[in-house]
């Protein structure tokens, strides 16, 4: 009766005013109902946004992909939301196999994510041109591990399946992580012919995990201001890469990590810490490496720096030792407080060397001498944890027997290089930039990009007469 009322009062207006409320009605229900699903389509769509656009032209049938082509002089500075492939250029893919690059960490803010060098020494070689053409992935290195492995488990997919057969792998450090997490999943494997990681801490690296770090700090024999200052730059810089120590840390399926508990030196900054192993492991390669990954996709480039951890300290060495110490200090430390990479590296790898592990007489150093600065070789090489127990490298000579125990599809160690080597070609000192597999000798000696080439190529290595090589 009110309602009869007001229609016979306000006419038009009412029936207006009905039809309205009617409609706002219907639309609350629909948006009530379909809020969620549209908030799940969104995110789905986010989720599973492919990162491969192709097409196929009419013509010639040939694949042509339409992710952005990245140039040598770009430089992103906007950090990456997710997982970006780019293209090198925008031509078909034709015949050719698929070639993406994986950059290590702080790659995604540099020119062509820091394959720069590797792409312009390729491009140069005729037959890699007519057999590859080059994606560059793109993804955000200071994010968890896991997110980008989730992400690489649909992109690598997309991309394999696009191109119609599965995909070469090429990878740096980190890189190499993402690769190793995703190989895990079955859908992942099959879909990758082969991946060459270099210098990948597979096994994690005790320079990440903090406390067992800085108790190595603890015990070295210089003087509580060397020590505490060490502990600082420490703790400043991964202040800033927290994913790396919550992620990169030493896998401990070797079970080298002590059992120490807490600890402090004689200043309040440090070194200090709680060593424990189940704290100081990372948990997300530990869970990748137990579940298992199908090492024969992946060959392992690892490197390591020659220093005092290294090399055999007779009194002669020893004596020089002590004489260049003024030297290395302005050469090397010097520089490395400064924030340059390659010194910086050199003191790394020293103080990695120092790392104590445990072994059957207790506490013993050295087993990580060998490494680039970042990645010690039996994390590099993805040995078997079993010999990484029962086979450590403590000494280059060692290197000849570790052979045998090698199970990825082809492994490789070069003498004197740092982490970047890989990347940018040079060795971290005036020597010869021809460098042999220490694994390998009888495969001759080439530059870095020449192994890397060669490799990808499947060419037989040691074919070439070098002019260093025929001298020697």
């Amino acid at each position: 009766m009110i309602l009869k009322r007001r229609k016979t009062k306000c006419g038009g207006n009412t029936r207006n005013a009905n039809i309205f409320l009617a409609a706002f009605l219907i639309l609350l229900i629909q948006s009530v109902h379909s809020t969620p699903c549209l908030a799940d389509s969104k995110n789905m769509d986010a989720a599973a946004r492919p990162g491969v656009h192709v097409k196929v032209d009419q013509e010639d049938r040939a694949l042509l992909f339409h992710m952005p082509v990245v140039k040598p002089e770009q430089v992103f500075k906007e950090k990456p939301q997710r997982l970006e492939i780019f293209q090198q250029d925008a031509t078909a893919l034709n015949d050719r196999e698929v070639l993406l690059l994986i950059h290590g960490g702080g790659g995604e803010y540099q020119s062509m994510f820091r394959w720069d060098r590797v792409l312009a020494y390729f491009d140069a070689d005729a037959q890699f041109k007519k057999s590859f053409k080059v994606f560059l992935l793109r993804y955000d290195t200071a994010d968890s591990l896991s997110d980008e492995i989730e992400q690489a488990k649909k992109v690598i997919p997309e991309l394999s399946k696009a191109a119609g057969k599965p995909i070469t792998i090429m990878a740096l450090s980190m890189g190499g992580n993402v690769v190793q997490g995703a190989l895990a999943d079955a859908d992942v494997d099959c879909c990758v012919d082969r991946a060459l990681c270099m210098g990948t801490p597979f096994h994690g690296s005790p320079l990440f995990s903090s406390d067992w770090y800085q108790y190595s700090l603890l015990q070295h024999k210089f003087g509580p201001v060397t020590r505490m200052l060490d502990a600082i730059d420490y703790r400043l810089y991964f202040s800033r890469h927290k994913n790396y120590q919550a992620d990169l840390k030493w896998d401990n399926l070797d079970g080298g990590i002590p059992s120490i508990g807490s600890f402090k030196g004689l200043t309040p900054v440090g070194p200090k810490g709680s060593l424990e192993p189940a704290k100081d492991e990372s948990s997300i390669l530990r869970k990748i490496n137990q579940a298992g990954v199908n090492k024969a996709k992946i060959i392992a480039y690892a490197g390591y720096l020659v220093n005092a951890e290294v090399i055999s300290m007779t009194k002669k060495r020893r004596l020089e030792s002590y004489m260049l110490a003024p030297y290395r200090f302005f050469a090397v430390r010097v520089p490395a407080q400064l924030g340059r990479e390659q010194p910086t590296l050199k003191v790394l790898a020293t103080k990695i060397g120092k790392v104590k592990a445990t072994d059957e007489s207790g506490l013993s150093t050295r087993k990580f001498a060998l490494n680039d600065g970042i990645t010690p070789i039996a994390s590099a090489l993805f040995l078997a944890p079993q010999v990484v127990r029962d086979y450590p490298i403590l000494k280059e000579d060692v290197l000849p027997s570790l052979r045998p125990h090698v199970d990825v599809r082809l492994g490789r160690v070069f003498r004197n290089i740092d982490h970047v080597t890989f990347v940018d070609g040079s060795p971290p000192h005036r020597g010869s930039k021809f460098m042999k597999d220490e694994l390998h000798p009888e495969d001759g000696a080439h530059t870095i990009f020449d192994w890397m080439l060669d490799e990808l190529l499947e060419r037989e290595q040691g074919y070439r007469k070098d002019d260093e090589l025929e001298k020697s």
